[in-house]
């Protein structure tokens, strides 16, 4: 089909009518031999309807007279011819049958469905609290399960989940208080090893106590500092040991500083009752750090101490099981593999950490041109393995103090920690005693031991905190301390089993404070010695406050036999004696002996007497001068007061032990009820009811 123009005038030369004609009938013919073609080439062009022929046009009249003219003829369309008659059809041929199909091949059996894996089997969740205060409760959540930690120890969630599954550990409440967390080195996910994570819990800042003045009240000290160094980007945890005063304490941070400047303390935490200090040093230098102490005496002591923190890579030794014993390593990156190359390698300025695992170390000896201070990687498991043939050997006079922080230790024969001496000072600390046996019942066996000497010095000081006792056969205690002074036990826990007691104080002990410690033993196996200060060759200055004893008692002056031994200026105070008594044997009533104070204790004991010892010796005529027994809560249904341990001859009736000795008595504050007792809960929350009003003036709590 033409393409359509706008019309414009006939030109000059435009043809005449019968030319148009023509032309017309020539573009119908052309349209129509197109359109039985199927139309225009051009696949894109609509198909065109067939112009209609031009209507014919009239030709003017010839002029008259002359003759007609010849016409020109018109070319006329090709007529349509007329059909013919019908041709019949070719015949349609036959189809070609189709081919035979050809077989298909059999189908290939479709693989067999790989078996959906078996669901990985649940694993159980570890912990470890630490922190957590004596008698505290924190409730702790796994999925669906619920647990309540009342003591600083391992725990274990029973399996709920598969390894890997996300961990769900949650503070479902906290003790009274305190604040506990999770600690943020906890992993992402349950771990597959069993590895356990840690809780750790702080006292929050709270209202002030105050407590009545006990002797010896003496000017607040620092005995023990903080731990010097500290290596940059690995988390620091120290405590101080703190005597003197009225207990409890309270610290505050007063400044902090690094290379001499000012430094935010934001990320810096210290236990408001404890003084524990954390924080993750950032980089190299000299942190100095100033706490505040504070007692809760009626005239408040106070003291500012500052603490100097090296932060310092080099002075470092780190030890893993996967490491390599060769020159150049040592580092954390790249660390030594055991405990005794490395500390062959060591100096003293050096402290060795070893990272989780097993560690046999044998006899390890610990000397004052070698490095002095071991480590647990922080929130993670060490345990040494002494396979009952070997122990640690403490033997330093000069500074640093040896340490020994974060371990677990098993396989104890005879002794685990020996002190010959430890005048620098020896921290244990965090330490988790699992098992030991003795091998000579008449060599004073125990997880710690002071080697004893001639006097009258001290030898070893020692800082025993935040330790866990656990079960020791044979006739062993926790402690057999020789020649200890100026030493500080304190917030430990005790549960031996069968054995003597708990910490013995035998010898030459000057100095010693027991504080706060939970000493254990079940009904089967009550022992009179849970705290004993037996006073072999003298003992002065001795303090015991705020311990919590159950099926086990205090005894004060049993190896003290001779009229030359003497117990000077020894405090009891402020502690639970349950299921049993305070022990006096003949030390505090020799002649040269005074200052035996006994006041503010509950001894909740039953059908036994409050008091007893002497041991069929006679009864000594200074007794009132000797001793004093005042302010104390007695829970005993006993007719007696006080029970000679063997004998009938030093029993005293109450009429007797509050008449003739004027102990005990409703004038000085101590009350005596052979009723229902007012100690409720039991293990480690026994104590007396929150709402009490004996708390602080009786017994070992405080709010």
């Amino acid at each position: 089909m033409l393409p359509h123009t706008l019309p414009h005038p006939a030109p000059p030369w435009a043809p005449g009518p019968q030319q148009r004609v023509a032309q017309a009938l020539a573009a119908w013919t052309l349209a129509a031999g197109l359109a039985a073609c199927g139309g225009s080439d051009n696949p894109a062009a609509p198909v065109a309807t067939p112009a209609a022929p031009a209507p014919a046009t009239v030709l003017p009249a010839a002029p008259a007279p002359g003759p007609a003219p010849t016409p020109i003829p018109l070319p006329l369309p090709s007529p349509t011819p007329a059909p013919g008659p019908a041709v019949p059809p070719a015949p349609t041929p036959a189809p070609t049958p189709a081919p035979a199909p050809i077989p298909a091949p059999a189908p290939t059996p479709a693989p067999a469905p790989t078996p959906a894996p078996a669901p990985a089997s649940p694993v159980a969740l570890n912990l470890r609290v630490q922190g957590l205060g004596l008698g505290a409760t924190v409730r702790l959540g796994h999925g669906s399960a619920v647990l309540d930690a009342t003591l600083n120890q391992p725990y274990r969630f029973a399996p709920q989940v598969a390894a890997g599954a996300a961990l769900d550990l949650r503070v479902l409440a906290q003790p009274a208080g305190q604040s506990c967390a999770v600690a943020g080195t906890a992993p992402a996910t349950v771990p597959a090893d069993g590895a356990p994570v840690f809780v750790r819990c702080a006292f929050t800042p709270g209202a002030p106590v105050t407590l009545p003045d006990t002797q010896p009240n003496a000017p607040l000290a620092v005995s023990f500092g903080l731990r010097d160094i500290a290596h940059p980007g690995m988390a620091y945890e120290s405590r101080p040991g703190v005597v003197g005063g009225i207990f409890p304490y309270t610290f505050r941070i007063k400044s902090l500083t690094l290379g001499g400047v000012a430094q935010a303390t934001a990320g810096l935490s210290v236990d408001w009752r404890r003084g524990t200090v954390r924080f993750t040093p950032a980089s190299e230098g000299s942190y100095v750090l100033t706490l505040e102490v504070r007692d809760s005496g009626t005239a408040q002591k106070s003291l500012e101490q500052s603490f100097t923190i090296q932060s310092a890579a080099a002075r470092f030794l780190f030890v893993a099981t996967d490491g390599a014993d060769a020159p150049g390593r040592g580092t954390l990156a790249a660390p030594y593999k055991t405990l005794a190359y490395a500390l062959a390698q060591s100096g003293p300025q050096h402290a060795i950490v070893l990272r989780k695992g097993t560690y046999l170390p044998g006899t390890l000896r610990v000397l004052d041109n070698k490095a002095k201070q071991f480590l647990a990687y922080p929130d993670e498991v060490v345990t040494l393995g002494f396979g009952g043939g070997s122990h640690i050997s403490v033997s330093s006079s000069t500074a640093p103090a040896a340490r020994f922080e974060g371990f677990d230790i098993t396989g104890v024969r005879q002794w685990g920690i020996v002190s010959d001496p430890s005048r620098a000072g020896l921290v244990v600390r965090h330490v988790r005693f699992l098992d030991g046996e003795a091998t000579n019942n008449s060599e004073n066996p125990a997880f710690i031991h002071g080697w004893g000497d001639t006097g009258p010095a001290w030898r070893h000081q020692f800082l025993i905190q935040d330790n866990d006792f656990g079960t020791y056969v044979g006739n062993g205690y926790a402690t057999t301390l020789f020649d200890a002074g100026h030493s500080l036990i304190e917030n430990n826990q005790l549960n031996l089993g069968k054995v003597n007691g708990g910490f013995h104080d035998k010898d030459n002990a000057q100095h010693n404070t027991y504080r706060e410690n939970y000493i254990v033993f079940s009904d089967a196996h009550r022992t009179a010695m849970g705290i004993q200060i037996s006073a072999q060759d003298n003992s002065a200055n001795v303090h015991i406050h705020h311990n919590l004893l159950i099926n086990s008692g205090i005894h004060l002056g049993v190896q003290c036999f001779q009229t030359t031994c003497s117990m000077r200026d020894h405090d009891v105070h402020h502690n639970t004696v349950v299921k049993h008594r305070i022990g006096l044997g003949w030390g505090p009533f020799n002649p040269t002996s005074y200052g035996t104070r006994i006041s503010h204790n509950i001894i909740s004991n039953g059908s036994l007497s409050p008091y007893g010892g002497l041991s069929c010796q006679s009864r000594p005529s200074s007794m009132a001068t000797k001793m004093a027994a005042e302010g104390n809560l007695i829970e005993s249904t006993h007719a007696l007061a006080f029970k000679d341990s063997e004998c009938t001859g030093n029993d005293m009736a109450w009429s007797v032990w509050q008449s003739t000795y004027g102990f005990d008595t409703t004038a000085s504050g101590s009350a005596v009820s052979t009723t229902a007792s007012a100690l409720t809960g039991i293990g480690p929350a026994t104590g007396l009811s929150s709402g009490d009003v004996r708390r602080t003036h009786r017994g070992h709590q405080y709010p």
